[in-house]
């Protein structure tokens, strides 16, 4: 079996060979925060961060300053219906997983089937949603911030943060670290290991699948609970920081998608999704020369 795909050495091979020159520098840290988890999960308040843009149909606002590179963060309320939410981010492995299911990145359905079950106390009334951003700054000055102040508002108890594509690892990371270092236990699940274990955060459960699916396969209920298990488990007996849980799981499809994510003959984007992209690209540029970001 392969071994898990390695994303900082993957995109800094794809974008030198789209000619950018000056590899990108992932944040790194030494020193990871650790909060323990202070009382039995089943007592817990507990929230929802992500990356996957997840919108409401019908509530989209077309704000510019707040999509992709630029960052930003907003809440939804977190009895939307499941059938409300989707996801509009081309920034996934489109040629070996969909965003049609959305608890297989965003699990709402999940959390609440927990609650249900009397797994975890309850839910914070907002759940919330934090742009990727390329500036690491933005992300630790403002946008990790504006979460935490809102999950203390909603009187969260533990974090539950999932992202989807590379750089959202990263995100996600800094908004998790920042969490921990203020008294929030979390645990992150992720599909990029690579990228979350050189960033550094408390607990990690890897799912070896494609960017896109870091829950659990589309459809695939069983597999979405167990690995939401295993992260509530992970929360429950960890004791240090770094502790990384492997899921048992493999891609039901086989494993030639990791030789071929990020390669010339299935580009991370092209067409009208490559054009989107280089204009976010320059409207940060724009914002980085006003000290914006």
């Amino acid at each position: 079996m392969a071994g898990y795909v390695r994303y900082i050495e993957k995109t800094r091979e794809y974008y030198r060979s789209q000619g950018y020159d000056k590899p990108y520098q992932w944040a790194e840290f030494d020193d990871v925060p650790f909060t323990p988890l202070s009382k039995p999960l089943s007592e817990c308040r507990v929230t929802l961060v992500s990356t996957s843009e997840i919108s409401i149909r019908g509530n989209e606002s077309g704000d510019d300053e707040q999509m992709g590179i630029v960052g930003g963060s907003y809440t939804i309320p977190a009895d939307t219906p499941v059938g409300q939410l989707y996801s509009p981010s081309h920034s996934y492995d489109q040629y070996a997983t969909t965003l049609e299911d959305v608890d297989a990145f965003f699990p709402t359905t999940r959390l609440h089937e927990a609650v249900a079950a009397g797994r975890i106390g309850s839910l914070t009334r907002r759940f919330h949603g934090v742009f990727n951003a390329y500036s690491q700054r933005r992300t630790r000055e403002r946008d990790a911030p504006a979460v935490l102040e809102r999950c203390r508002e909603d009187g969260a108890d533990v974090a539950v943060l999932v992202p989807v594509c590379p750089v959202c690892h990263q995100t996600i990371s800094l908004v998790a670290r920042h969490l921990e270092a203020n008294g929030i236990p979390t645990v992150v699940l992720a599909a990029a290991r690579d990228i979350v274990e050189h960033v550094g955060v408390a607990r990690i459960v890897h799912s070896d699948f494609p960017l896109g699916s870091p829950c659990g396969e589309p459809h695939n209920v069983a597999q979405q609970r167990e690995i939401l298990e295993i992260g509530f488990k992970l929360l429950e007996h960890a004791f240090l920081p770094r502790t990384m849980v492997q899921t048992p799981y493999r891609w039901s499809q086989g494993d030639a998608w990791k030789e071929r994510v990020f390669t010339p003959e299935q580009p991370w984007k092209s067409g009208e999704v490559e054009q989107d992209w280089l204009r976010k690209k320059e409207l940060y540029k724009q914002l980085k020369a006003e000290g914006k970001v």
